[in-house]
Formats: C-alpha cells, structure tokens, sequence
C-alpha cells in the first residue's frame, strides 16, 4: 500500500513540487544577496527593494524545507522516550501516541492558516517598492501549515505497521 501511494503521478509530482520551491528559491536568494553587494560595494547604488523580494522566497523556501522535512518524518525531535523506553511494543504505542498529536497539532495549525488566508483575503495589500502582492509571502504561510495534514495522516497510517516498525528500531520483536 505504502508503495502504490508513492508511486502515485500526484503524490511524487507534489515531491518534485516542493524539491523545485526548494532550489529555486535557494538560488534567487543568494542570487539577490549577490546583487545587493555587487550594487552597494562596487557600483555604490542602492538596491531599494531587495528586502522584498528576499522575504517572499524565503519565506518560501524555509515553509517548502518546513513542508518536505514533514514527509520524510525528518523533524529535528526532543525523544528522550527512545532512550528510557526498550520495550519494543511500548516504543511502538509512544510513536503511534506521536504521529496522533503531530496531526493533531497540523489540523490545528491548518485550521488557523485557513482563517489567516480569509483575513488576508480581506485585507490585501501590496509590499511598498515593487507593489507586489502579500499574498506572494503570506501564501507560504499558509501552504506550510495546511500541507503538512497530508503527511501527518500519512505518518499516522502508515505508523500502525508493526513490523515495519521493529524493522526500522533494528529488532526482531513480534507482537
């Protein structure tokens, strides 16, 4: 099962999706950064509005990396459980108990970055040099809080495993 969904058209176009957010907005950061020192240190002019555009892709960039690090299940992650814990079977209902409360928490967090979306809505506005849209840095937001969802039902699905499980501990425990 596990297989069919990665394998499916959306699923690994929705991973190229975000791969590309990703690098393409690395680049146009330090792309911008280099032209703002290129124009303040060797041309002596000042490259009004680089701000701008440097929040929006990296705002980008850092909810595409927030985004995609929510699929690999790779969060940076305070488990001292792991270590106090060596029963296998525990270890197996704490990450279950974990994947439930990280959805729980994405739904909540989706939840607010719908009702962001419709404040945004309402109150537009535009950034103050280039006239650019907000919602050109504000849709990052909310697209980080509400994808995450997918990964976390995902995760939790796919946490019920419990082979998978032992296998990925490095034991041979069975239930």
């Amino acid at each position: 099962m596990k297989s069919k969904i990665e394998n499916f058209f959306l699923w690994r176009w929705l991973l190229k999706l975000e791969r590309f957010f990703m690098v393409f907005c690395s680049i146009a950061v330090v792309i911008i950064f280099g032209i703002k020192v290129v124009c303040r240190y060797i041309l002596k002019i000042d490259f009004s509005g680089s701000e701008e555009l440097l929040i929006i892709f990296a705002l980008w960039l850092y909810y595409s990396g927030g985004l995609y690090g929510s699929y690999e299940d790779s969060h940076i992650k305070a488990d001292v459980l792991s270590i106090v814990v060596s029963n296998p079977r525990i270890s197996y209902v704490i990450n279950i108990l974990v994947k439930a409360i990280s959805l729980a928490v994405s739904i909540f967090l989706a939840k607010w970055a719908i009702d962001y979306l419709q404040l945004c809505l309402k109150l537009g506005g535009y950034t103050t040099v280039y006239h650019l849209p907000m919602m050109c840095s504000r849709g990052a937001l909310i697209v980080g809080y509400t994808m995450p969802v997918l990964y976390n039902v995902y995760h939790l699905i796919f946490s019920f495993d419990y082979q998978d499980f032992i296998s990925k501990q490095g034991g041979n425990d069975q239930l």
